[in-house]
C-alpha cells in the first residue's frame, strides 16, 4: 500500500475536484447547505513556491471552497482577533494603514476600501469555527485566493510583496548565504559563467553634476565622472573630476586585471597586475600605502589585510556621499565626504576568528550602498607551503595625466619595494621586503623582515626593520582568543635613528594591550572592549592612552560609544603640543518613526578642550515612495564654526536630483541643485541603458531563464523563456523579474568576490516548474556585465520502499538524490515503513545513494547503483524494494 501513497493522494484530489466541479454546476444556497465529513478539506496554503503556515481546515460547498478564518490568521500571521463570542474579528492586514473591521452581528465588513455587506454565503458556521468563501475572501483582503483542488491547495497571489513572503525570502536567502547546502556548497565545483576579456568593451560611466551658488561668491559647477570598461584585454577605470572654475583638474587611469583564481603572467600566477594610478602595499614598520601613477603586481589574494592584526579598507566615494563601518554588525566608523573621491578607514582592529566588514555609503540623492568583505585571522590564514609576492613603483601624490598644475611637493616622491613571504608551514610563515621612500624631503631604504607562528588559538607576529645608514626597529604582535576574551597585544621596540612613516623619529618604546568580550544581560549581549597604551619617547615624554568601547545592538538602532583618556609625564617643553585629557566619542545610525538618523560627534571631558570638539548628524525621512527630505547639522569647535543644511531628494527611475540649502553661522549662504545617474549597456533590451544605480562600479549578471524541457541545462531550439521570475546574487537581486524574452539584470554586484546567481524560487509562477541546478558562479568585473543562463526544468517524482539487508524495512535513513556532476539535489529521510518519496525533482538524470553518514551507521554500500531518468516520458519513476548491501570486508591471511 505504501507505493500507492501518490496515486491515492492524487485520485482524492481528482475526485474531490470533480464533485466541486459537479457542485458549482448546482444553485449556490448557503442556507441550504451544512458541514458535513464528506465535503471536508486539508489544504495547503501556497504563494508560488513557497508553502505558508499549517494546512487549513475547509470545505467544500455548492459556491465554491471555504477556510477556517483562525487557520488563515495564523498561516499569515495576521494581527487579527478573532472573537467568537462578541461575533466579530479586529486588526489590520498586511500593513498598519490597512485596518479590517468584521461585525457579524451588523452583518458588514470593514477595509481600507470602505465599508460593505456581508454576501449571504461568504461566511459558514462550521465545527471548527468561521470558514469563510474564498471569494469573499479575495475581495476583503485586496489579494487573490485561488483553489487548486487537484493539489489540495489553496493558492495566494497578488500584485505586491506581502510582508510574510519577504520574511520568508530574506530567511531563504540568508540560509543559503549563511549554511552550505547539504554541506556541499562550494562555489568552485558549481557551474561558471565565463566572462573572456575583449579587446574592447563598451564602459558604463557613472555621472555626477552640481551646481552651487553662494552668497558673495556667485556660482560655479562642479563635475565627476567615473567610466568602467576593457581595452586591449584589460580592465580600466577612468575618473574625470574638475569645476567651471578650473575646467577639468584631476584625471585618473588605470589599466588592471585581477584575477581571483591566480593565473595572471603565466609562471607568476598573478591575481593583479596594475599600471596607471596605482596603490602599493603597507610594510610593518616602514611605508604607508603610496597612492599615484605608476605599476603594481602581485600573486597574494585579493582583499587580503596588508599588515598583521589590523586592515584598511578604501574605495570610491563620490562627491557628497558618506560611508559607515560595520564590523561583525557593530558600527565602528562614520566618515564624511572628504573631497578626494575616495573613503578610507585606516588601522582597523582584527579580532580572532571571522572579520566581516560592511561599509555602508550614503548617497546625496538617497542612494545606499553596501560593499562587504571578510579577513579571517587564525591558522587557516597562514598561506602553508605557498610563496606570496608584491612588487610596485608609486609616484606618490601624482595622477599618470595631471591636469592640477599644482607645484610638486618635495616631501613626496617615487617609492618603490618588492616583497616575499613564504608559508613554511601550516603554523609558521616568513617573509623579508624592501622599500624605498621619499619622507620629509630625504630619501630612505628600508629592509624589514617578519615572521608569523600559529601557537593554539594565538597568532604571533614578530618583526624588524632595518633603515640603512640609520637605526633599526624591531616588533612583537600577538592575536588571540582565551575563552570568551579576545586579546591584541603589541609591544616595539627602536634602536638608533630609526625613522619611517610608520614610526615617528622621537618614538622609543610602545607596548598596548586591547582585551574585547560580550557581556551577557539575561538574553542581550553587549559587545565590550577595553585597551591600555603607552609609550616612551626620546624626548623624556611618557605618554598612556585608556580606551573602553561598547556597541549598542537595538532593532532600528546602532550605537558604538567610546570612551578614551591620554596623560603624559614628561618636561613640559615637550608635553606643550600633547592633546590630554578624556574624550567622548559617538557613533549613531537609528530611526525614529520614518525619520533615519547617522552621525558622530566628539566631546572633551575636561581640559582646554572641555564641551562638544566636533559633530555631523543627517536625519532623513521618506516623503511617498522616492523622495527624500534630508536635514544636516555639522559643528566644528576648533573653526568656531556651526553649519545647517536642507535638502530634497527625488529617486527617479534613470537619475536622482538634489537640492539643499546651507547656511553656517557666518553668515554664509550656499544653494546647490545635484544631478546623479549612469550610463551603460543595456543587457536586456539591447542599446544604452540610463540608471540612477552606479554601474560603473560595480558588475551585473544578466540573467536569461529558459524552460528545460528534457533536463539537460542547456537551451535547445524550441525551449522558450520564462516571463516573470526573479534571480538573486548574494544579497542583490533583480529590481524587475524577467521580461517577455526571458531577461532580467542584476546590479551592484561587489567585484572580484565570487557570488553564485540564481533563481529566486519564491517567484515562480508554477510550483511544479524548478531551477535545474542550484544556479551558476560569476565573478563580476567593474561595468561590465556577465551573462547567465538558467534553466527551469517541468518536474517528476520518485518513490522507492527501502529495505535493510536482512529484507526488513529501514527508518531514518537518509537517501541523495545527486546529478550527473554529483552535487545532491534532493536528500529525504525514509519513513518509519522504509517509505522514500522524492517529489518535484526537476527532469534530468540521476543517481540514488545514502548519506555518508547513514552508511557508515549501518554498514552499507553508500552507492546503491541505481541510475534514474526523470522525463516527459516518465515524469513519475517507482522503483519498488531497494535492499542495502553490505561493506565486503578483505580478510588477509597472515604466514607464519
Amino acid at each position: 500500500m505504501t507505493g500507492n501513497r501518490p496515486q491515492l493522494r492524487h485520485l482524492a484530489a481528482l475526485i474531490g475536484a470533480a464533485f466541486g466541479v459537479v457542485g458549482a454546476g448546482g444553485p449556490a444556497h448557503a442556507q441550504a447547505w451544512s458541514a458535513n465529513e464528506d465535503d471536508s478539506l486539508l489544504l495547503e496554503l501556497r504563494s508560488g513556491q513557497y508553502r505558508l503556515g499549517e494546512p487549513l481546515r475547509g470545505y467544500q460547498t455548492p459556491a465554491g471552497v471555504c477556510v477556517d478564518f483562525a487557520d488563515l490568521i495564523q498561516a499569515l500571521d495576521l494581527p487579527v482577533r478573532l472573537d467568537k463570542k462578541s461575533r466579530r474579528a479586529t486588526g489590520w492586514l498586511f500593513a498598519e494603514d490597512q485596518r479590517f473591521t468584521l461585525d457579524r452581528d451588523s452583518n458588514s465588513v470593514q477595509n481600507m476600501n470602505g465599508n460593505r455587506a456581508i454576501a449571504a454565503e461568504a461566511i459558514h458556521d462550521t465545527p471548527e469555527g468561521w470558514c469563510i468563501d474564498l471569494k469573499a475572501l479575495s475581495g476583503w483582503m485586496g489579494v487573490r485566493f485561488r483553489a487548486d483542488l487537484s493539489n489540495l491547495a489553496v493558492v495566494l497571489e497578488s500584485d505586491r510583496k506581502l510582508p510574510i513572503l519577504e520574511a520568508i525570502e530574506r530567511k531563504s536567502r540568508a540560509a543559503r548565504l549563511r549554511a552550505p547546502r547539504f554541506a556541499e556548497f562550494d562555489l568552485s565545483k558549481l557551474p561558471q559563467a565565463q566572462t573572456p576579456y575583449q579587446s574592447w568593451r563598451t564602459p558604463s560611466i557613472d555621472v555626477q553634476i552640481q551646481g552651487q551658488w553662494t552668497r558673495n561668491m556667485g556660482a560655479r559647477a562642479q563635475f565627476e565622472a567615473l567610466a568602467s570598461g576593457e581595452a586591449l584585454g584589460l580592465s580600466y577605470t577612468a575618473r574625470l573630476a574638475g569645476s567651471t572654475d578650473n575646467g577639468a583638474d584631476s584625471l585618473r587611469l588605470k589599466l588592471f586585471r585581477n584575477d581571483p583564481s591566480a593565473e595572471l603572467l603565466g609562471p607568476l600566477k598573478a591575481t593583479q597586475i596594475a599600471l596607471g594610478d596605482v596603490e602599493s602595499l603597507r610594510g610593518a614598520l616602514t611605508a604607508q600605502t603610496g597612492y599615484g601613477r605608476g605599476a603594481f603586481v602581485s600573486n597574494r589574494p585579493l582583499n587580503r589585510p596588508g599588515r598583521f592584526g589590523v586592515t584598511s579598507l578604501s574605495g570610491t566615494l563620490p562627491a557628497g556621499w558618506d560611508a559607515e563601518l560595520y564590523r561583525n554588525g557593530e558600527l565602528r566608523a562614520y566618515q564624511a565626504d572628504r573631497g578626494d573621491g575616495r573613503y578610507r578607514f585606516d588601522d582597523i582592529e582584527l579580532l580572532w576568528g571571522e572579520n566581516d566588514f560592511e561599509v555602508v555609503l550614503y548617497g546625496p540623492q538617497g542612494q545606499i550602498k553596501r560593499e562587504r568583505s571578510s579577513a579571517p585571522v587564525g591558522i587557516e590564514s597562514l598561506p602553508a607551503g605557498k610563496t606570496w609576492y608584491w612588487a610596485g613603483v608609486v609616484d606618490a601624490g601624482r595622477d599618470l595625466i595631471d591636469l592640477s598644475k599644482t607645484f610638486n611637493d618635495p616631501n613626496t616622491g617615487w617609492r618603490w619595494g618588492v616583497g616575499v613571504e613564504r608559508g613554511i608551514d601550516r603554523r609558521t610563515t616568513a617573509g623579508v621586503e624592501y622599500q624605498s621612500v621619499m619622507f620629509a624631503g630625504r630619501r630612505r631604504h628600508y629592509i624589514e623582515g617578519t615572521v608569523q607562528r600559529a601557537l593554539g588559538r594565538m597568532l604571533l607576529e614578530v618583526s624588524g626593520a632595518q633603515q640603512l645608514g640609520a637605526g633599526r626597529a624591531f616588533q612583537a604582535k600577538a592575536l588571540g582568543r582565551l575563552g570568551a576574551i579576545r586579546y591584541d597585544a603589541e609591544a616595539l621596540w627602536v634602536d638608533g635613528d630609526f625613522e619611517s612613516e610608520l614610526v615617528e623619529a622621537q618614538q622609543r618604546r610602545e607596548y598596548g594591550l586591547r582585551l574585547s568580550t560580550a557581556v551577557k544581560l539575561g538574553t542581550w549581549r553587549l559587545p565590550v572592549e577595553t585597551g591600555i597604551r603607552h609609550f616612551q619617547t626620546k624626548t623624556g615624554a611618557k605618554v598612556t592612552e585608556w580606551l573602553i568601547r561598547s556597541a549598542l545592538q537595538l532593532k532600528r538602532t546602532s550605537l558604538t560609544t567610546e570612551l578614551s583618556r591620554r596623560t603624559a609625564r614628561g618636561p613640559a617643553p615637550v608635553l606643550a603640543g600633547e592633546d590630554l585629557g578624556t574624550k567622548l566619542n559617538l557613533i549613531a545610525n537609528t530611526a525614529i518613526g520614518p525619520v533615519r538618523l547617522r552621525g558622530a560627534a566628539r566631546f572633551g571631558l575636561d581640559g582646554q578642550h572641555r564641551g562638544l570638539e566636533n559633530a555631523q548628524a543627517v536625519a532623513e525621512a521618506g516623503i511617498g515612495q522616492s523622495s527624500t527630505l534630508r536635514l544636516g547639522y555639522e559643528h566644528d569647535a576648533t573653526a568656531r564654526r556651526d553649519e545647517v543644511m536642507l535638502g530634497w531628494v527625488r529617486q527617479f527611475d534613470r537619475f536622482a536630483l538634489r537640492t539643499e540649502g546651507r547656511l553656517d553661522t557666518r553668515g554664509r549662504l550656499t544653494l546647490g541643485l545635484t544631478l546623479g545617474f549612469s550610463l551603460g549597456p543595456d543587457p536586456v533590451d539591447g542599446g544604452w541603458r540610463m540608471s540612477r544605480q552606479r554601474l560603473a562600479e560595480s558588475g551585473q549578471a544578466a540573467v536569461e531563464v529558459f524552460r528545460d524541457e528534457n533536463g539537460d541545462g542547456f537551451r535547445q531550439a524550441g525551449e522558450g523563456l520564462v516571463e516573470g521570475v526573479a534571480a538573486e546574487a548574494g544579497f542583490r537581486h533583480t529590481d524587475t523579474p524577467t521580461n517577455k524574452a526571458g531577461r532580467a539584470v542584476i546590479d551592484g554586484l561587489t567585484p572580484y568576490v565570487p557570488v553564485l546567481v540564481s533563481i529566486d524560487a519564491g517567484t515562480l509562477p508554477d510550483p511544479l516548474l524548478q531551477p535545474k541546478g542550484q544556479g551558476v558562479v560569476v565573478v563580476p568585473r567593474p561595468g561590465v556585465t556577465a551573462k547567465v543562463s538558467l534553466p527551469l526544468a517541468p518536474t517528476g517524482e520518485l518513490e522507492a520502499l527501502l529495505l535493510g539487508p536482512d529484507g526488513e524495512p529501514r527508518e531514518g535513513v537518509v537517501l541523495e538524490l545527486t546529478d550527473a556532476a554529483g552535487h545532491v539535489m534532493r536528500q529525504v529521510q525514509s519513513d518509519f515503513d522504509g517509505y522514500v518519496l522524492f517529489d518535484t525533482v526537476p527532469y534530468g538524470d540521476y543517481r540514488l545513494r545514502i548519506g555518508a553518514a547513514s552508511a557508515a551507521a549501518l554498514g552499507v554500500r553508500a552507492d546503491l547503483g541505481v541510475v534514474v531518468r526523470i522525463d516527459r516520458t516518465n515524469p513519475s519513476l517507482r522503483l519498488g524494494r531497494i535492499r542495502l548491501q553490505p561493506l565486503v570486508t578483505t580478510q588477509v591471511a597472515v604466514a607464519h
